[in-house]
């Protein structure tokens, strides 16, 4: 019930939007393939998108950020794929599985028409490898944790049980079983998840590591295949996978894509007709008011800051809480983004998750858990200096170098010297493939970055400060976290009230106590989409948007 309170909510919110402009969204993005063949017919189905960072892999495996995935997500199909009022619908399932009495066992069978584009069929086995592949940690994948529901992956993960150990078993060819570790309410919505695409165990076998480094090294099951992109090119294109099951619903011929990271570029490319779908911020949005072109929704995207705490400065606790209060988040959401973001006071974004008993909205529930407060900062700040034995400081913000970050950066670099005096912030903005591989490293002080979940529960925002999860950059280690967060997927796994209870106590712990992380806002898209292009599939939780269904109209 919460999973569709939320899809109404914003899928009401987005056609309001759209229903004014005509674009994706707002139409029915099911619309029957026979309606659009006249417009097909008469318009050339050719557009071009922008994509705010590089094209880091092909391989699902290894992507970490939203880029990859968006690419990865319109090229490749799992069991499940996104459907016209943004529920999950069958992909390459043939029908919903059958569930064991306990809920531990799903089983699915396989399209007989689902296939390759090198003409292989999708096999059961295609998921087997692809999700031993990722559990191996040789293999390095910052998905793992995902994969935790999954009997046996967090022991393999750790090196003390093998991989074919894995609760996932290729029954026949196109019948796939899935073995739980623990009853998982949100296992479906886990499974159109961009990590849980398979990958052609032939051919990915074959190629090894190579595979996903260029567009010829990856083969797709899904409405496009990837042209062009040979590694680090910053432009690539999308034409219809003629071997997709349902290629004759696929309207658009070719998609061409376009790194740009500068708002004000991509405004002069809509605006000169040679982009017809782009991401734009402040002060564009006010230009834009009331314009036809201009879409804006909301989206359970959450921007914030972490740091390393393997650092002196940044693993004093008085220093975060001291940082984390000291800026002013509507001044933020004002004028650097000013595109209907809103501030954020806890780790969890609004109208995403609620109680299973009393359908109260969790951030609601948890209250404001790290709020701007430069009285108290200040104080903090004292604490800090005594602790550390210093009367100045300086530290480095980084942030990727995409427009929007760059003025975050400056935005939280006034706000912190101002109201923290002796602290001085220098910034580094580097393109996002090195700000991810600088984190990653432990290779900073503080970082700035977003979250944007692919399911719709609490545990997708916490579970990345768990010292075993690969995504844990920040290196933060609680005992208490990690056992709280373990109660959810054991001990109260069947136990909904309880299990909610746990993810309070873990977001009040992460924020109020160790302020492990500092929210600064949750996020919208604000686009300009060309008034012609319809049935784009714009979402508010995991990838922004789908092309499968879209077409160029008169």
């Amino acid at each position: 019930m919460r999973r569709e309170k939320w899809l109404f909510s914003t899928t009401l919110a987005i056609s309001l939007v759209l229903a004014g402009c005509s674009t994706g969204g707002a139409e029915s993005a099911g619309s029957d393939a026979a309606s659009n063949s006249t417009a097909k017919a008469e318009v050339e189905q050719v557009i071009t998108v922008t994509n705010s960072g590089e094209l880091g892999t092909l391989d699902n495996a290894l992507a970490p950020d939203i880029s990859s995935m968006v690419v990865i997500g319109n090229a490749i199909e799992g069991l499940y794929r996104i459907g016209a009022d943004g529920a999950l619908e069958l992909g390459v399932a043939s029908e919903e599985p059958s569930v064991s009495e306990d809920g531990l066992e799903y089983t699915f069978k396989i399209k007989e028409d689902a296939n390759w584009s090198n003409g292989d069929p999708v096999t059961a086995e295609d998921f087997v490898y692809t999700y031993q592949k990722i559990v191996d940690a040789n293999t390095g994948s910052p998905n793992v944790n995902k994969f935790y529901v999954l009997k046996n992956a967090q022991a393999i993960n750790g090196g003390t049980v093998d991989k074919t150990e894995l609760g996932v078993e290729a029954i026949d060819e196109k019948t796939v079983k899935f073995t739980l570790a623990y009853p998982t309410t949100y296992f479906k919505e886990l499974l159109g998840m961009v990590a849980y695409l398979p990958q052609n165990h032939t051919v990915a076998t074959e190629l090894d590591s190579k595979y996903g480094t260029n567009s010829e090294n990856t083969v797709y099951n899904g409405p496009f295949i990837v042209e062009g992109w040979e590694g680090t090119d910053l432009n690539w294109s999308f034409v219809p996978n003629e071997a997709y099951w349902d290629v004759e619903n696929v309207q658009l011929d070719q998609i061409n894509w376009e790194v740009t990271k500068d708002v004000a570029t991509n405004v002069n490319l809509f605006e000169s007709g040679d982009v017809q779908f782009t991401q734009i911020g402040n002060p564009h949005i006010e230009q834009y008011e009331g314009s036809d072109a201009l879409v804006t929704e909301p989206k359970a995207l959450v921007g914030y800051l972490w740091f390393n705490q393997d650092r002196t400065s940044t693993g004093n606790v008085h220093l975060r809480k001291a940082l984390s209060q000291s800026f002013d988040k509507e001044a933020y959401v004002e004028t650097v983004l000013n595109d209907g973001s809103v501030p954020l006071n806890g780790h969890v974004p609004s109208n995403y998750a609620y109680n299973p008993e009393t359908e109260e909205d969790f951030r609601a529930e948890n209250g404001d858990l790290s709020v701007t407060d430069i009285e108290a900062a200040q104080a903090e700040w004292e604490l800090a200096k005594a602790e550390l034995g210093i009367e100045t400081l300086e530290i480095e913000l980084l942030t990727s170098d995409a427009d929007t970050s760059k003025t975050t950066s400056e935005f939280l670099q006034a706000e912190w010297q101002k109201n923290l005096p002796g602290l001085t912030v220098t910034i580094r903005n580097v393109p996002l493939k090195s700000r991810l591989e600088a984190t990653a490293n432990g290779e900073y002080d503080i970082a700035y970055g977003t979250s944007t979940p692919s399911y719709a529960d609490p545990i997708a925002f916490l579970d990345m400060y768990e010292s075993t999860n690969a995504m844990n950059s920040s290196n933060y280690a609680n005992e208490e976290y990690d056992a709280l967060l373990a109660d959810t997927r054991g001990a109260y796994a069947n136990d909904p009230e309880k299990r909610w209870g746990a993810l309070l106590a873990a977001e009040k712990l992460l924020l109020t106590e160790d302020a492990a992380a500092a929210p600064i806002y949750q996020g919208a898209n604000a686009n300009l989409v060309d008034p012609s292009l319809k049935d784009v599939q714009i979402q508010p939780v995991g990838i922004p948007m789908y092309f499968r269904t879209a077409y160029v109209a008169e």
